[in-house]
């Protein structure tokens, strides 16, 4: 009796928590427990609509949050569109990735064709179920391919979690939220009700207010992109930095941060990877010899949310399709206000001029790699695993980072103004400048 007590008093402070801020509609309380909304992917991240947690302004994120009873589970099904890569990750309420799987690996609808796979088919069907993890914690890979894991479920019987879409650089960029899958709420295997897309978004800071409440509760998420010493130094993330900050499990990162002086800018320079081409049916072409499916360098604010920085249209994130290279195939990247950027930077058309955004906040610019081509190790993906040893220094890091990546580690160095305008980025490496923390 005690904790069947316990049980419903948690769920009512659940609920009260969840009314309270607006996640759960009250008319739809009663009908909707598995999840938050009586539809799906209510959340939209994108530069425009919810810019928090890093996010690549060249990627749309379609976020679900979701209460799993135990015994119950979600069911994902729903068809390909065009786009560089896809995924479905999931998340406890803290931010911390629990399971994923991508496009390639999708479990198809019987009769489906891959078109990541299939250069010939132009689309096809998958599903994917979530269910909650087991005990222990981590949980063993699940048995079958179309099972993901959510958070555990509690004491008191329920767990909260996230399920999140991602489409990078998708064929059309005004992807209608039509084309995202439905979701079934299954008990015992039973299915109890099947949700639609929402036609219409959420309003954003309700989910934002919820992220922070949690994050207050638990006091343990640490961001990448903590200042760094006088010079720039891309290296991994220290310990767990990115742990919370809902990141893509087929992704990895390097990052250095960044503070504002007058007059100086930051200069980036790295040897670029070679990526997939749009094949006939506008899904990438994926050969054996390419070496990322996709990277970028984006600015951030280190500052919760920790949005991408934007000026006016433009965002501070480029991806590799929208980066110039230079003819022995090396990128440029000029980080700068718009009265520090050097007039030989604007018409050099082997340079990417990203928006330093303000000047108060220290930046977190941040380089992806994503899934490296098998004999590729010269990746983010290597550092952060030889990089990261317990008890290295933020220079042990880089260094170790830059010697793993050889001339695909993204040089980068502090440079006054004038010495770019009078030598170019060749003069900025010659004589770089030391900047004091903030």
């Amino acid at each position: 009796m005690i904790l069947l007590r316990d049980r419903r008093r948690g769920l009512r402070c659940l609920w009260a928590l969840l009314l309270t801020i607006g996640l759960i509609p009250v008319a739809q309380a009663e009908l909707s427990l598995p999840l938050t909304l009586g539809c799906g992917w209510p959340f939209k991240t994108t530069p425009e609509t919810l810019n928090v947690m890093y996010p690549d302004a060249n990627a749309i994120y379609w976020t679900t949050p979701y209460i799993q009873l135990a015994g119950s589970s979600l069911e994902i099904r729903g068809d390909f569109f065009p786009a560089r890569f896809l995924s479905i990750n999931t998340y406890n309420s803290q931010g911390n990735s629990l399971s994923s799987i991508y496009d390639v690996k999708f479990v198809l609808d019987k009769g489906s064709e891959n078109p990541f796979n299939t250069p010939s088919a132009s689309g096809g069907s998958f599903h994917a179920t979530i269910v909650p993890s087991p005990t222990p914690i981590p949980p063993s890979p699940p048995t079958s391919p179309d099972i993901l894991y959510g958070p555990q479920t509690n004491q008191f019987g329920f767990a909260q979690g996230y399920v999140v879409i991602r489409a990078y650089i998708p064929f059309d960029p005004n992807v209608s939220q039509s084309v995202l899958p439905k979701i079934t709420i299954l008990f015992d295997g039973h299915p109890l009700k099947t949700v639609p897309p929402c036609k219409n978004l959420s309003n954003s800071l309700r989910l934002l207010l919820y992220n922070a409440l949690i994050r207050s509760w638990n006091g343990n998420f640490n961001a990448p992109g903590a200042t760094e010493p006088t010079q720039l130094m891309f290296r991994p993330p220290v310990g767990n930095q990115a742990s919370g900050a809902f990141p893509n499990d087929f992704n990895k990162y390097v990052v250095t941060g960044m503070t504002y002086q007058k007059g100086v800018i930051a200069v980036v320079r790295g040897r670029a990877a070679t990526v997939p081409s749009n094949g006939s049916n506008n899904y990438p072409l994926l050969e054996p010899h390419q070496e990322l499916r996709y990277w970028s360098m984006c600015n951030y604010d280190h500052i919760f949310p920790y949005p991408v920085v934007t000026q006016g249209s433009q965002t501070a994130c480029a991806a590799d399709d929208q980066t110039p290279l230079d003819h022995d195939g090396y990128y440029t990247y000029v980080i700068a206000t718009p009265r520090d950027v050097p007039a030989n930077a604007k018409t050099d058309p082997t340079v990417t001029l990203l928006p330093w955004g303000r000047t108060q906040f220290t930046k977190a610019l941040i380089f992806r790699n994503m899934l490296p081509g098998t004999n590729f190790t010269m990746t983010t993906q290597t550092a952060n695993t030889q990089c990261t040893k317990e008890g290295m220094s933020t220079e042990d890091s880089a260094t170790c980072t830059a010697n793993v990546m050889g001339p695909y580690y993204p040089t980068a160095t502090y440079c006054q103004k004038t010495v770019y305008e009078e030598g170019g980025w060749q003069a900025c490496f010659q004589t770089p400048v030391t900047v004091r923390r903030q």
